[in-house]
């Protein structure tokens, strides 16, 4: 499969790039800092991408996913959303038509969902700008799919595994006790522990990606889930065992859903599983950010 992955230079897209290339696909990374440097809002150089590449499947995945770094720059955050992907909706009109195009959105798009477990025919209903900027995107969507082609959404909920860095709540965790004076304890500084989320190993909703594009059908949205829901503080003990938590009122989200619990069974029938557990993977990244320890 010769595959075109946007964003790749990012957290998701660095695993979904090693992801297709160990199973023996041709992989073009694309976007900052990436091994393809392109701007993703300049039409000609993402229609003379798509002309050159000719791409059997996109992975659209280009754009910021930092809810606080949205919520301070709603404007910038919408831009850097919604113009890379409209772009590439009309490039691939004129070079990539025949091209599949795995769209991801997130679980923010749901919003404080009346449904739990949430399935994907849950009205859109985000609270905020990361979640509008991609339920946006997703309405843009349904425009497009008249003229032929052929788009997946993925929803993934929450993601943990190597190189998440430390503008995410665990990681920072992680890294303030490591870095402390005492890292068999001390104070964390965190937000809001009382809310539940729903996490996955991001190599588990990479591979979901690549499923996708191979099983998915034209014009559906599937959630990427664990279909369990952990409390953050429960997460806070498992990645800083003896530290105390100390709530930064700067850290804490005032509009954040109490709750994300998604429904994964319209994945799941088309083969999708988790095989890394999350209790796992938390374990691992805080091995690596020992003293002396080898990265994860």
């Amino acid at each position: 499969m010769k595959a075109l992955v946007t964003g790749a230079a990012g957290f998701s897209g660095r695993h979904l790039v090693a992801f297709l290339r160990s199973r023996g696909d041709d992989v073009v990374a694309a976007g900052h800092d990436a091994e393809t440097e392109i701007e993703l809002t300049e039409s000609r150089e993402v229609e003379r991408l798509c002309r050159e590449v000719q791409p059997d499947v996109i992975f659209h995945l280009a754009g910021t996913s930092h809810i606080s770094a949205m919520r301070a720059n709603p404007m910038a955050g919408h831009l850097n959303v919604i113009k890379p992907a409209v772009t590439l909706l009309d490039a691939m009109l004129h070079e990539a038509k025949k091209a599949r195009l795995i769209l991801v959105s997130t679980c923010q798009v749901y919003g404080r969902p009346h449904r739990l477990p949430t399935p994907e025919d849950h009205p859109l209903a985000p609270v905020d700008t990361y979640g509008s900027a991609r339920a946006a995107v997703e309405h843009v969507l349904k425009s497009y799919l008249p003229h032929g082609l052929d788009v997946v959404i993925a929803r993934p909920y929450n993601q943990l595994g190597p190189g998440l860095d430390r503008r995410f709540a665990i990681p920072d965790w992680i890294a303030q006790q490591a870095e402390g004076p005492d890292p068999s304890g001390g104070i964390v500084r965190v937000g809001n522990l009382d809310v539940r989320r729903d996490y996955c190993d991001v190599r588990d909703v990479v591979a979901g990606y690549a499923l996708l594009a191979d099983r998915g059908e034209r014009g559906q949205a599937y959630n990427l889930c664990s279909g369990q829901t952990v409390s953050m503080r429960a997460m806070f003990e498992r990645a800083c065992p003896g530290a105390t938590a100390s709530v930064d009122e700067a850290r804490v989200r005032r509009n954040e859903p109490a709750i994300q619990w998604g429904d994964p069974s319209r994945a799941e029938a088309l083969g999708w599983a988790r095989r890394h557990p999350i209790e796992a993977t938390t374990d691992a990244l805080r091995a690596a950010a020992s003293p002396g320890s080898d990265p994860v």
